[in-house]
Protein backbone atom coordinates (compact mmCIF):
# COMPACT_ATOMS: atom_id res chain seq x y z
CA UNK A 1 0.00 0.00 0.00
CA UNK A 2 1.21 3.46 -0.29
CA UNK A 3 2.09 5.22 2.34
CA UNK A 4 -0.32 8.54 3.76
CA UNK A 5 3.00 10.78 2.79
CA UNK A 6 2.68 9.77 -0.79
CA UNK A 7 -1.19 9.98 -0.73
CA UNK A 8 -0.60 13.39 0.53
CA UNK A 9 1.49 14.08 -1.92
CA UNK A 10 -0.61 13.45 -4.93
CA UNK A 11 -3.55 15.45 -3.37
CA UNK A 12 -1.04 18.11 -3.38
CA UNK A 13 -0.39 18.56 -6.63
CA UNK A 14 -4.07 17.98 -7.43
CA UNK A 15 -4.80 20.77 -5.61
CA UNK A 16 -2.30 23.32 -7.11
CA UNK A 17 -3.79 22.57 -10.46
CA UNK A 18 -6.77 23.76 -12.60
CA UNK A 19 -6.11 21.32 -15.36
CA UNK A 20 -5.36 17.44 -15.38
CA UNK A 21 -4.71 15.71 -18.05
CA UNK A 22 -4.36 12.02 -17.56
CA UNK A 23 -2.43 9.56 -20.23
CA UNK A 24 -2.18 6.18 -20.38
CA UNK A 25 0.57 4.00 -22.26
CA UNK A 26 0.05 3.43 -25.76
CA UNK A 27 -2.37 0.43 -26.85
CA UNK A 28 -3.76 0.83 -23.56
CA UNK A 29 -4.97 -2.33 -21.15
CA UNK A 30 -8.08 -2.38 -18.99
CA UNK A 31 -5.96 -1.60 -16.69
CA UNK A 32 -4.32 1.48 -17.90
CA UNK A 33 -8.35 2.08 -19.14
CA UNK A 34 -10.19 1.49 -15.33
CA UNK A 35 -6.75 3.64 -13.98
CA UNK A 36 -7.60 7.01 -16.16
CA UNK A 37 -11.20 6.32 -15.89
CA UNK A 38 -11.51 6.04 -12.55
CA UNK A 39 -9.05 8.79 -11.36
CA UNK A 40 -10.97 11.40 -13.45
CA UNK A 41 -14.02 10.06 -11.44
CA UNK A 42 -12.35 10.92 -8.00
CA UNK A 43 -11.01 14.14 -8.58
CA UNK A 44 -14.03 15.36 -10.51
CA UNK A 45 -16.56 14.10 -7.38
CA UNK A 46 -13.68 15.28 -4.62
CA UNK A 47 -12.23 17.92 -5.75
CA UNK A 48 -13.63 21.43 -6.58
CA UNK A 49 -12.46 23.39 -9.78
CA UNK A 50 -11.10 20.81 -11.38
CA UNK A 51 -10.68 20.60 -15.37
CA UNK A 52 -9.72 16.70 -16.14
CA UNK A 53 -9.15 15.71 -19.32
CA UNK A 54 -8.52 11.71 -20.45
CA UNK A 55 -6.22 11.53 -23.43
CA UNK A 56 -5.04 8.74 -25.54
CA UNK A 57 -6.48 5.97 -27.63
CA UNK A 58 -9.58 3.80 -26.05
CA UNK A 59 -8.79 0.03 -25.95
CA UNK A 60 -10.24 -1.99 -28.57
CA UNK A 61 -11.47 0.43 -30.46
CA UNK A 62 -9.11 1.07 -33.82
CA UNK A 63 -8.00 4.51 -34.32
CA UNK A 64 -10.50 6.25 -31.74
CA UNK A 65 -9.13 8.34 -28.53
CA UNK A 66 -11.40 9.75 -25.62
CA UNK A 67 -13.12 12.78 -26.71
CA UNK A 68 -11.46 15.44 -23.71
CA UNK A 69 -8.19 15.23 -26.25
CA UNK A 70 -10.01 17.39 -28.61
CA UNK A 71 -10.71 19.88 -26.17
CA UNK A 72 -7.60 20.52 -25.07
CA UNK A 73 -5.54 24.08 -26.28
CA UNK A 74 -1.97 25.22 -26.17
CA UNK A 75 -2.87 27.12 -23.40
CA UNK A 76 -4.43 23.94 -21.55
CA UNK A 77 -1.48 22.06 -22.14
CA UNK A 78 1.10 23.87 -21.05
CA UNK A 79 -0.25 25.06 -17.54
CA UNK A 80 -1.57 21.46 -16.48
CA UNK A 81 0.30 18.89 -14.77
CA UNK A 82 0.24 15.13 -16.46
CA UNK A 83 -0.63 12.24 -14.23
CA UNK A 84 0.60 8.98 -16.11
CA UNK A 85 -1.01 6.00 -15.36
CA UNK A 86 0.12 2.32 -15.18
CA UNK A 87 3.13 3.78 -18.02
CA UNK A 88 6.44 2.66 -16.87
CA UNK A 89 8.40 4.85 -19.15
CA UNK A 90 7.88 8.14 -20.95
CA UNK A 91 8.43 6.58 -24.29
CA UNK A 92 5.31 4.69 -24.03
CA UNK A 93 3.02 7.90 -22.85
CA UNK A 94 0.15 8.22 -25.10
CA UNK A 95 0.05 11.85 -25.54
CA UNK A 96 1.89 13.78 -28.01
CA UNK A 97 2.44 16.71 -26.38
CA UNK A 98 3.40 15.32 -23.14
CA UNK A 99 6.91 17.28 -23.38
CA UNK A 100 4.83 20.77 -23.44
CA UNK A 101 2.77 20.06 -19.99
CA UNK A 102 3.88 22.04 -16.93
CA UNK A 103 4.67 19.39 -14.50
CA UNK A 104 4.61 15.55 -14.52
CA UNK A 105 3.38 13.09 -12.11
CA UNK A 106 4.16 9.40 -12.32
CA UNK A 107 0.85 7.20 -10.65
CA UNK A 108 2.14 3.24 -10.93
CA UNK A 109 2.52 -0.36 -10.39
CA UNK A 110 5.71 -1.06 -12.12
CA UNK A 111 8.91 -0.89 -10.81
CA UNK A 112 10.32 1.99 -12.39
CA UNK A 113 11.92 1.69 -15.50
CA UNK A 114 12.87 4.96 -15.90
CA UNK A 115 12.80 8.17 -13.67
CA UNK A 116 10.46 10.71 -15.95
CA UNK A 117 8.68 12.71 -13.08
CA UNK A 118 9.90 14.94 -10.53
CA UNK A 119 6.68 13.33 -8.37
CA UNK A 120 5.25 10.10 -8.23
CA UNK A 121 3.34 7.33 -6.19
CA UNK A 122 4.65 3.77 -7.16
CA UNK A 123 3.53 0.66 -5.46
CA UNK A 124 5.08 -2.10 -6.92
CA UNK A 125 3.54 -4.52 -4.50
CA UNK A 126 0.34 -4.02 -6.21
CA UNK A 127 -0.98 -6.35 -8.92
CA UNK A 128 -2.52 -3.36 -10.92
CA UNK A 129 -2.28 0.22 -11.16
CA UNK A 130 -6.72 0.50 -10.52
CA UNK A 131 -5.65 -1.06 -7.15
CA UNK A 132 -3.58 1.76 -6.32
CA UNK A 133 -5.90 4.03 -7.12
CA UNK A 134 -8.14 2.30 -5.12
CA UNK A 135 -6.47 2.22 -1.67
CA UNK A 136 -5.64 5.85 -2.25
CA UNK A 137 -9.17 6.51 -2.89
CA UNK A 138 -10.12 4.16 0.40
CA UNK A 139 -7.49 5.93 2.35
CA UNK A 140 -9.44 9.57 2.01
CA UNK A 141 -12.90 8.17 1.80
CA UNK A 142 -12.88 10.17 -1.44
CA UNK A 143 -16.73 9.95 -3.17
CA UNK A 144 -16.69 7.20 -6.11
CA UNK A 145 -19.65 6.72 -8.94
CA UNK A 146 -20.69 3.64 -9.92
CA UNK A 147 -19.22 4.46 -13.52
CA UNK A 148 -15.75 4.79 -12.12
CA UNK A 149 -16.19 1.97 -9.64
CA UNK A 150 -16.96 0.01 -12.48
CA UNK A 151 -13.92 0.87 -14.65
CA UNK A 152 -11.66 0.58 -11.76
CA UNK A 153 -13.03 -3.37 -11.52
CA UNK A 154 -12.35 -4.33 -14.79
CA UNK A 155 -8.38 -3.43 -14.88
CA UNK A 156 -8.23 -5.06 -10.96
CA UNK A 157 -9.76 -8.54 -12.40
CA UNK A 158 -7.55 -8.42 -15.67
CA UNK A 159 -4.12 -7.16 -14.12
CA UNK A 160 -4.79 -10.34 -11.47
CA UNK A 161 -6.17 -12.78 -13.98
CA UNK A 162 -9.01 -13.07 -11.88
CA UNK A 163 -7.24 -13.47 -8.96
CA UNK A 164 -4.85 -16.36 -10.00
CA UNK A 165 -1.63 -14.03 -10.45
CA UNK A 166 1.59 -14.51 -8.31
CA UNK A 167 1.14 -10.52 -6.69
CA UNK A 168 -2.38 -11.00 -5.95
CA UNK A 169 -2.75 -9.89 -2.50
CA UNK A 170 -4.26 -9.39 0.96
CA UNK A 171 -5.51 -5.97 -0.40
CA UNK A 172 -6.44 -6.89 -3.86
CA UNK A 173 -9.21 -8.61 -2.22
CA UNK A 174 -10.00 -5.72 -0.08
CA UNK A 175 -9.96 -2.99 -2.90
CA UNK A 176 -12.22 -5.75 -4.56
CA UNK A 177 -14.73 -5.75 -1.79
CA UNK A 178 -14.82 -2.07 -1.61
CA UNK A 179 -15.68 -1.66 -5.57
CA UNK A 180 -18.46 -4.18 -5.52
CA UNK A 181 -19.94 -2.37 -2.41
CA UNK A 182 -19.84 0.22 -4.37
CA UNK A 183 -22.56 -1.47 -6.67
CA UNK A 184 -20.04 -2.67 -9.35
CA UNK A 185 -21.98 -5.65 -11.67
CA UNK A 186 -19.20 -8.51 -11.43
CA UNK A 187 -21.41 -10.37 -14.01
CA UNK A 188 -21.54 -8.10 -16.49
CA UNK A 189 -17.78 -6.59 -15.80
CA UNK A 190 -16.86 -10.52 -16.75
CA UNK A 191 -19.49 -10.60 -19.44
CA UNK A 192 -17.98 -7.84 -20.83
CA UNK A 193 -14.47 -8.90 -20.45
CA UNK A 194 -14.51 -12.62 -21.16
CA UNK A 195 -17.73 -13.29 -23.82
CA UNK A 196 -16.19 -13.34 -26.76
CA UNK A 197 -17.37 -13.57 -30.72
CA UNK A 198 -17.55 -16.80 -32.89
CA UNK A 199 -14.96 -15.31 -34.96
CA UNK A 200 -12.63 -15.01 -31.94
CA UNK A 201 -13.13 -18.11 -30.70
CA UNK A 202 -12.02 -19.33 -34.14
CA UNK A 203 -8.89 -17.96 -34.03
CA UNK A 204 -8.30 -18.98 -30.99
CA UNK A 205 -8.91 -22.41 -31.66
CA UNK A 206 -6.60 -22.16 -34.57
CA UNK A 207 -3.87 -20.09 -32.76
CA UNK A 208 -3.23 -22.70 -30.45
CA UNK A 209 -2.89 -25.46 -33.10
CA UNK A 210 0.30 -23.24 -34.35
CA UNK A 211 1.30 -23.84 -30.57
CA UNK A 212 5.53 -25.08 -30.53
CA UNK A 213 6.38 -26.86 -27.66
CA UNK A 214 10.54 -26.60 -27.56
CA UNK A 215 12.05 -29.84 -27.07
CA UNK A 216 13.14 -30.86 -23.15
CA UNK A 217 11.53 -27.59 -21.95
CA UNK A 218 8.49 -26.14 -20.55
CA UNK A 219 8.64 -23.17 -22.79
CA UNK A 220 5.98 -22.53 -25.55
CA UNK A 221 4.66 -19.63 -28.10
CA UNK A 222 2.45 -18.97 -31.08
CA UNK A 223 4.04 -16.99 -33.94
CA UNK A 224 1.24 -14.73 -35.65
CA UNK A 225 2.48 -13.98 -39.17
CA UNK A 226 0.77 -12.14 -42.39
CA UNK A 227 -1.54 -15.27 -43.38
CA UNK A 228 -2.94 -15.06 -40.28
CA UNK A 229 -4.19 -11.69 -40.79
CA UNK A 230 -5.40 -12.33 -44.52
CA UNK A 231 -7.56 -15.62 -43.28
CA UNK A 232 -9.20 -13.34 -39.87
CA UNK A 233 -10.18 -10.52 -40.48
CA UNK A 234 -9.93 -9.16 -36.41
CA UNK A 235 -7.80 -6.25 -34.38
CA UNK A 236 -4.44 -6.68 -32.79
CA UNK A 237 -5.70 -7.00 -29.20
CA UNK A 238 -7.77 -10.28 -30.58
CA UNK A 239 -5.32 -11.92 -31.91
CA UNK A 240 -3.36 -11.29 -28.97
CA UNK A 241 -6.01 -13.14 -27.14
CA UNK A 242 -4.13 -16.12 -28.51
CA UNK A 243 -1.81 -16.03 -25.60
CA UNK A 244 -4.36 -17.54 -23.14
CA UNK A 245 -4.93 -20.55 -25.43
CA UNK A 246 -1.09 -21.59 -23.57
CA UNK A 247 -2.15 -20.78 -20.19
CA UNK A 248 -2.81 -23.40 -17.12
CA UNK A 249 -1.08 -26.22 -19.11
CA UNK A 250 0.76 -28.74 -17.28
CA UNK A 251 3.99 -28.58 -19.49
CA UNK A 252 4.23 -25.18 -20.19
CA UNK A 253 5.71 -22.46 -17.53
CA UNK A 254 6.70 -19.80 -20.08
CA UNK A 255 5.08 -18.86 -22.84
CA UNK A 256 4.65 -15.87 -25.19
CA UNK A 257 3.25 -15.18 -29.00
CA UNK A 258 5.13 -12.70 -31.54
CA UNK A 259 2.95 -10.64 -33.95
CA UNK A 260 3.98 -7.79 -36.38
CA UNK A 261 2.48 -4.53 -35.02
CA UNK A 262 0.82 -2.67 -37.66
CA UNK A 263 1.31 0.43 -35.82
CA UNK A 264 5.36 0.60 -36.29
CA UNK A 265 6.19 -2.31 -38.18
CA UNK A 266 8.10 -4.01 -35.08
CA UNK A 267 7.96 -7.34 -34.31
CA UNK A 268 6.04 -7.72 -30.90
CA UNK A 269 6.48 -10.22 -28.30
CA UNK A 270 4.28 -10.77 -25.10
CA UNK A 271 5.92 -13.34 -22.52
CA UNK A 272 3.78 -14.73 -19.32
CA UNK A 273 5.16 -17.17 -16.96
CA UNK A 274 3.75 -18.97 -13.84
CA UNK A 275 7.11 -18.73 -11.84
CA UNK A 276 10.42 -17.87 -13.59
CA UNK A 277 11.16 -14.21 -13.98
CA UNK A 278 10.59 -13.49 -17.48
CA UNK A 279 11.79 -9.69 -17.31
CA UNK A 280 15.18 -10.21 -17.34
CA UNK A 281 14.46 -11.79 -20.74
CA UNK A 282 12.59 -8.76 -21.74
CA UNK A 283 14.98 -6.29 -20.54
CA UNK A 284 17.71 -7.73 -23.50
CA UNK A 285 15.48 -7.48 -26.41
CA UNK A 286 14.38 -4.09 -26.13
CA UNK A 287 11.54 -4.70 -22.88
CA UNK A 288 10.84 -5.13 -19.62
CA UNK A 289 7.71 -5.70 -17.28
CA UNK A 290 6.42 -7.38 -14.67
CA UNK A 291 8.45 -10.76 -13.29
CA UNK A 292 5.49 -13.01 -14.69
CA UNK A 293 4.40 -10.60 -17.38
CA UNK A 294 6.78 -8.83 -19.89
CA UNK A 295 7.01 -7.89 -23.17
CA UNK A 296 9.71 -7.30 -26.18
CA UNK A 297 10.10 -5.40 -29.27
CA UNK A 298 12.41 -7.31 -32.43
CA UNK A 299 13.35 -5.98 -35.41
CA UNK A 300 12.61 -8.89 -37.80
CA UNK A 301 11.49 -12.56 -37.27
CA UNK A 302 15.20 -14.04 -36.94
CA UNK A 303 15.59 -12.40 -33.81
CA UNK A 304 12.96 -15.14 -32.53
CA UNK A 305 15.56 -17.54 -31.89
CA UNK A 306 17.35 -15.50 -29.67
CA UNK A 307 14.39 -15.06 -27.21
CA UNK A 308 13.98 -18.94 -26.92
CA UNK A 309 17.64 -19.48 -26.58
CA UNK A 310 17.52 -16.99 -23.94
CA UNK A 311 14.31 -18.26 -22.05
CA UNK A 312 16.19 -21.75 -22.41
CA UNK A 313 18.80 -20.07 -20.48
CA UNK A 314 16.32 -18.67 -17.72
CA UNK A 315 14.85 -22.27 -17.30
CA UNK A 316 18.79 -23.55 -16.81
CA UNK A 317 20.16 -21.04 -14.23
CA UNK A 318 22.61 -19.88 -16.93
CA UNK A 319 21.34 -16.43 -18.31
Amino acid sequence: MISTEQSNLLIQKINEYENIIIAKHVQPDWDAQGSAIGLKDIIENNFKNKNVYIVGSIINKKNESFEDESKLTDEIIKNSILITVDTGNFARVDFEYKELVKEIFKLDHHPDAEEYSQNKVVDDSAIACTQVITSWAMMNNFKLSLHGATHLYYGLITDSGRFLFEKTNAETFNVAKYLVECGVDIIKVYEDIYIRDFKVAKWLSYAFSKAVLVDNYPIAYILIDEEDYKNFDLLEWQYKLAQSTMANIKEINIWFIAYESKDDNLIKVSIRSRSYSINEVAALHNGGGHRLAAGAKLNNWSEIENIVKDLKKLVDNQL
